[in-house]
C-alpha cells in the first residue's frame, strides 16, 4: 500500500539540498585599491605635489540623481567616454585643482587653501594631463578585477560648464560611484575626486545574480544583421570638384564653360552621404554604359567599414565640355566566368 506524498514537502527537501549559486565577487576592495594606485601614478610627473590618496570607495549601483548629489559643489566637472561611447563623469574638487595649478606655477603647494572660485580654461589645461594619466592608469588597474560591471578604460571628453546640462549628456540608468579623498605631503589640505561610472552588462566579469553569464539572443543578433544589411546606402560617383572665387561663381551665366584637364576624369571617388570617401577607381564603359572600376585595394573593403579618409573640400561640381577633345573611355575588363 502506497501513501500520497505532499509535493510541497518534496520541494522543501530538494531546496534544502540544492547547492546555492556562487556568490558574485565584490569588486569594491580591488577597485578602491586600484584607484589609489592610479592616482599615485598620475601624480608622479608633478614634482612637489606629494599626493596621498585616502578613503577610496566603490559604491553600490544607483541612479543618476543619486550620483549627481555626491559630486563636489565646486571644481572641475567633465565627461569621460569609453571606446563604445558610454559616458560617465569625473569631478575634481577645487582644492585638487588649486594644488595642480600651484605646483605647476610656483613649484610648491600653499599650506592655506584658497577660497572656492570658478574653474577657468587655464585651470582645465593645467589639470588635463593629471586627469589623462589617472584615467589611463585606472584602466590598467581595473581591467582584470572580478565582478567589474563597468567599462575599464575611459578617456577625457569635454568639460561641463553648466551642471544643469548633465542630465542631457548622460542617459538615465544605473551608475557606480568611485571616489577618493586626496591629501598632500606637508599640508593638511584635503580634496575630493569622484568618478561616475556607467554600468555595462557586456563588461568583463558581468553576470546575472544567479551567476549565469549574460549573452545576447543569437536569433535577435541574426535578425539585426539581416535588417542592417538590407538598408540601402546611396552612393555618389564624383568625377571632379572645382574651387573658384565667389565673385567668379556669382558671375556665371548660361553657356559659360568651366575648363579642366581630361586627365582629371581618370580618377573617380565613390562617396557615401556626407562626403565620406568609400573607394576610388577609374571611369570606363561596359556593355555600352558608363561604369566605374574600383581600385584593387578598395574593391575588397568597399562593402566593409569605410576607410577613415577625410572628405574632399567642398567645391562646385560642374558638368561641362572641355576645350580639347575628350579621348574615348577605356573598356573595362569583362566579369570573370562563374566557376
Amino acid at each position: 500500500m502506497t501513501f500520497p506524498v505532499d509535493p510541497t514537502v518534496l520541494r522543501r527537501k530538494i531546496a534544502a539540498h540544492r547547492r546555492p549559486p556562487a556568490a558574485r565577487p565584490d569588486p569594491a576592495p580591488l577597485a578602491a585599491r586600484g584607484l589609489g594606485r592610479a592616482l599615485r601614478h598620475a601624480a608622479t610627473p608633478f614634482d612637489g605635489l606629494g599626493l596621498v590618496p585616502g578613503d577610496a570607495a566603490l559604491g553600490a549601483p544607483c541612479d543618476l540623481d543619486a550620483c549627481l548629489s555626491a559630486l563636489p559643489e565646486r571644481g572641475l566637472l567633465a565627461v569621460i567616454e569609453d571606446a563604445a561611447g558610454l559616458r560617465g563623469l569625473i569631478a575634481l574638487g577645487h582644492g585638487l585643482i588649486d594644488a595642480l595649478v600651484e605646483v605647476q606655477t610656483t613649484g610648491r603647494i600653499e599650506s592655506v587653501e584658497m577660497s572656492p572660485r570658478p574653474v577657468t580654461r587655464i585651470d582645465e589645461a593645467l589639470a588635463r594631463d593629471f586627469v589623462d594619466l589617472a584615467l589611463a592608469a585606472l584602466g590598467r588597474e581595473l581591467a582584470g578585477i572580478p565582478g567589474r560591471d563597468w567599462p575599464a578604460r575611459f578617456s577625457y571628453a569635454s568639460r561641463i560648464r553648466d551642471r544643469g546640462q548633465v542630465a542631457l549628456l548622460l542617459p538615465e540608468g544605473d551608475y557606480r560611484l568611485l571616489s577618493a579623498t586626496v591629501g598632500f605631503d606637508g599640508v593638511t589640505r584635503r580634496a575630493p575626486l569622484v568618478l561616475v561610472l556607467p554600468l555595462d552588462p557586456t563588461a568583463m566579469g558581468a553576470s546575472r545574480p544567479d551567476g549565469a553569464q549574460i549573452s545576447p539572443d543569437p536569433s535577435w543578433l541574426a535578425a539585426r544583421t539581416r535588417m542592417v544589411e538590407a538598408l540601402e546606402l546611396p552612393l555618389e560617383a564624383v568625377l571632379l570638384r572645382l574651387r573658384r572665387p565667389l565673385a567668379e561663381v556669382q558671375g556665371l551665366a548660361v553657356g559659360d564653360l568651366m575648363r579642366f584637364d581630361a586627365a582629371d576624369l581618370h580618377s573617380v571617388t565613390l562617396e557615401a552621404p556626407g562626403g565620406r570617401a568609400l573607394a576610388t577607381g577609374r571611369l570606363g564603359q561596359k556593355g555600352g554604359r558608363r561604369a566605374i572600376c574600383l581600385a584593387a585595394r578598395d574593391a575588397a573593403g568597399a562593402g566593409a567599414t569605410p576607410r577613415p579618409e577625410p572628405a574632399p573640400p567642398p567645391g562646385l561640381a560642374v558638368q561641362s565640355a572641355p576645350t580639347p577633345p575628350m579621348p574615348p573611355l577605356p573598356t573595362l575588363p569583362p566579369d570573370p566566368a562563374p566557376p
